[in-house]
């Protein structure tokens, strides 16, 4: 007996269609190309003509140098401008660089420090002085208040206080030479331009500033300029950022005016001893020695200097309580007070003048303490005034 179907019974379910879709290998799965989507979104975008980058040295050969800038190939650069003044290198493989990218000759990207307006046009003032690119200038003679400057025949005009980062005492040095400008002021017709060299030694020196901070340790012996001479010591450029060398780390021998040893501009190799406030502005100081690089006179010197022998020496400095003298390079001694005459004096400068030249008795030499003891009354010659 068959049995009629209920209308509240549940129809059977359907039997799902399992049918596998036909592989389609021309056509990448969604997650795929959902990946590649996003592997385009993160991609930097590539570098153009104008753009403000900087670029890591690979290679130097005698023609260019090849920088990595972020994109897919390397960019030239002409290897005259990673030479100074004399022609020489001052860049090596792996320096970072901050300059523009520009169009070359072959229609590609060139990275320059500076743009050259014979080359780029003078539409391109217009365009360096909106974005802050350095242009090259040759600087020409000197008028009131300030220079004349040649950009690839376009002639501008920059103040003497925006020459260099420091006043110029002497502005004829600076005439005739190729420097790279920044265009600070520019008229509506071009006619009338300002540039200024030390706008951009002060960016250049800024960015430079900032990987010296982020770099520097106790400790580190660095590469640095004499920048300026002060009487407690020597101020030294290490790369954008100022440290002190004091009188007393010029030299192991004493040092009475660093002017007598050290001149502005001069390079020196330095010792970090000391940071404060690093990044601080006017708080940060940074203490540097010369004399920590330099070798110490005193464990072989001063062990040649016998008691009991007479030496000559120099007198170097006068106090309430003796006297000071030079026995050799980087060695000094002391004269008691009680031991410069045979007589009671009130004060040195009684019976001996700095820079004078006197013989002394050794007394005793105490390495350890690196102290030597000095008579002018036990020496030989003395004659007992």
């Amino acid at each position: 007996m068959t049995s009629e179907p209920n209308e509240f019974q549940e129809p059977a379910p359907a039997t799902p269609d399992v049918t596998p879709a036909p592989a389609g290998d021309d056509e990448p799965s969604t997650e795929f190309a959902a990946l590649l989507a996003d592997q385009e979104q993160a991609a930097p975008p590539e570098p153009k003509a104008g753009d403000k980058v900087t670029g890591t040295i690979v290679q130097i050969t005698d023609s260019e140098a090849m920088l990595d800038c972020g994109g897919r190939s390397e960019i030239p650069m002409a290897i005259d401008e990673l030479r100074d003044d004399q022609g020489q290198l001052v860049h090596k493989v792996g320096d970072s660089l901050d300059g523009h990218l520009a169009k070359a000759k072959d229609g590609g990207l060139k990275f320059t420090l500076a743009i050259n307006l014979r080359e780029a046009g003078r539409r391109a003032l217009a365009d360096a002085h909106a974005h802050g690119t350095p242009v090259e200038g040759k600087v020409g003679e000197t008028n009131k208040g300030g220079f004349s400057v040649s950009l690839s025949g376009v002639r501008a005009f920059c103040p003497f206080s925006q020459i260099d980062l420091r006043r110029a005492d002497d502005p004829t040095l600076f005439v005739g030479k190729t420097y790279k400008f920044k265009v600070v002021e520019l008229s509506e017709d071009g006619r009338n331009v300002v540039v200024s060299r030390r706008a951009y030694l002060q960016e250049h020196r800024d960015t430079e500033a900032t990987r010296t901070r982020q770099a520097l340790a106790l400790g580190d012996v660095r590469e640095g300029t004499v920048t300026r001479l002060v009487p407690f010591g020597a101020f030294i450029d290490i790369g954008g950022v100022e440290g002190l060398v004091h009188i007393s780390q010029i030299s192991h021998q004493r040092v009475a005016n660093p002017a007598d040893v050290l001149r502005e501009g001069q390079p020196v190799k330095v010792k970090v001893l000391e940071i404060q406030n690093l990044g601080g502005g006017r708080n940060e100081r940074i203490s540097l020695s010369i004399k920590a690089l330099a070798s110490d006179p005193w464990p072989t010197t001063a062990s040649t200097l016998q008691p009991n022998t007479d030496v000559p020496g120099r007198v170097t400095r006068l106090v309430d309580f003796g006297v000071f003298v030079e026995l050799l390079p980087g060695i000094e001694g002391l004269i008691h007070i009680s031991e410069l005459a045979n007589r009671r004096i009130v004060h040195p400068r009684e019976v001996v003048n700095e820079d004078e030249e006197i013989t002394v008795r050794i007394v005793d030499v105490d390495l350890s303490r690196r102290r030597i003891s000095l008579s002018r009354k036990q020496a030989a010659d003395y004659d007992g005034d």
